[in-house]
């Protein structure tokens, strides 16, 4: 699952809920098994549960072992709302059964710049930023750093964790029109424990990115190529990644496919980069390539071969970029409306339908893991849901 990409390990806090009669050891694994919307409630009870269970001990802990994934959905009705469903029960059942969400972006235009540890970072036209956790329903806003560049041509975005610091970051690439490469103050970085953004170098060979960074391996990736003839196809495709912990800038190898036009959408399968492609942006036949160990070119696997079911695949992952996740052998495959289910273990592919599908369904936005990590800073508890 692309969420799970920036998983923390941590163990289990020591101290003890004074409620409970049960051992120590035990009551603290029960506690880390529920689900988020058990241990909010668990929260109400008394001041020393909700000191225990909002430890960053405690939410690490949990967050290393919840398991459940949850898939966004974007809806016509009303207003391009976000509904929700059980990733599990979509693969295991075939059952899109969802719930609405209320997306702190209270705008017509939004899209989801990416999403760690249950953690979704959105943003809008207007460049406004949130990172927002739909299981607690809590968000924040970031301060703007958009007013010194009103005359951008674009913003591209990327959002991770930084592990070695405990981290989460958010960066952004701004273009001016008719410069090209970009430098100086074009790249801001903004930390959430900091609270603000500042500026931090970039290639000079960088040129521009249509997609959202995609976080691998503790790093932000993007995909561009110096050959433009549209948005996702392009000849000679190069990947750049950026080390959110030391913020250091490399090139990561991309698989050998063809040398001909085509398109180059990166994505996240199991905690892996991975790359949808073809060799010619009218074909409908587009592989599937997953990077078994990051930065290692040999280690590009090309899983599977599928067929967009529309033309011009291009123009739909232009508004709808593709989405990734897997369960027990299965991969799910989202674009837009269209599902594609690849068995790995008869190298099968089906296309899915599911009971109680909404007819207002726009596309997939992207996958979460539920957690209890607060968009909020400590000093900054008074912005709720």
């Amino acid at each position: 699952m692309e969420s799970e990409a920036g998983h923390q390990q941590s163990k289990p806090p020591k101290s003890m809920l004074p409620f409970s009669i049960l051992p120590p050891e035990l009551n603290t694994d029960i506690l880390l098994r529920l689900p988020v919307s058990s241990v909010l409630k668990i929260r109400s009870v008394s001041k020393s549960c909700l000191a225990f269970t909002s430890t960053p001990e405690f939410i690490k802990a949990h967050l290393s072992v919840s398991a459940n994934h949850k898939i966004l959905l974007s809806c016509s009705q009303p207003n391009f709302n976000l509904k929700e469903c059980s990733f599990t029960s979509l693969l295991n059942s075939f059952v899109l059964d969802t719930s609405d969400l209320d997306c702190p972006m209270k705008s017509y235009v939004w899209f989801i710049v990416g999403s760690v540890n249950g953690l979704i970072c959105l943003s809008n036209r207007e460049n406004e930023l949130f990172l927002w956790n739909p299981s607690t329903r809590k968000h924040k806003q970031l301060p703007d750093f958009t007013f010194k560049f009103k005359n951008a041509e674009r913003f591209i975005y990327g959002f991770g964790y930084d592990e070695c610091h405990d981290d989460y970051k958010v960066v952004a690439c701004i273009y001016p029109p008719g410069i090209l490469p970009l430098f100086g103050d074009y790249v801001k970085i903004y930390s959430l424990k900091d609270d603000s953004w500042r500026s931090i170098s970039i290639p000079q060979d960088w040129v521009k990115s249509f997609n959202c960074g995609k976080f691998v391996n503790g790093k932000l990736n993007w995909a561009y190529s110096s050959n433009c003839t549209g948005p996702f196809w392009r000849k000679g495709w190069n990947i750049i990644s950026l080390d959110l912990a030391d913020e250091k800038w490399e090139k990561v190898e991309a698989p050998c496919y063809s040398e001909e036009d085509g398109i180059f959408v990166l994505g996240v399968l199991e905690n892996n980069l991975s790359v949808i492609c073809n060799g010619n942006y009218e074909g409908t036949d587009l592989d599937l390539w997953v990077m078994k160990e990051y930065g290692v070119k040999e280690s590009w696997t090309k899983m599977f071969t599928f067929k967009y079911p529309h033309p011009y695949p291009s123009l739909m992952f232009l508004f709808n970029p593709p989405h990734l996740a897997s369960n027990k052998g299965k991969v799910l495959l989202m674009c837009g409306k269209t599902f594609v289910l690849y068995y790995l273990k008869g190298e099968s592919i089906t296309h899915p339908k599911f009971t109680k599908f909404r007819s207002d369904l726009v596309s997939v936005e992207s996958t979460y893991l539920e957690s209890l990590v607060s968009p909020i800073l400590q000093n900054d508890q008074g912005q709720q849901e």
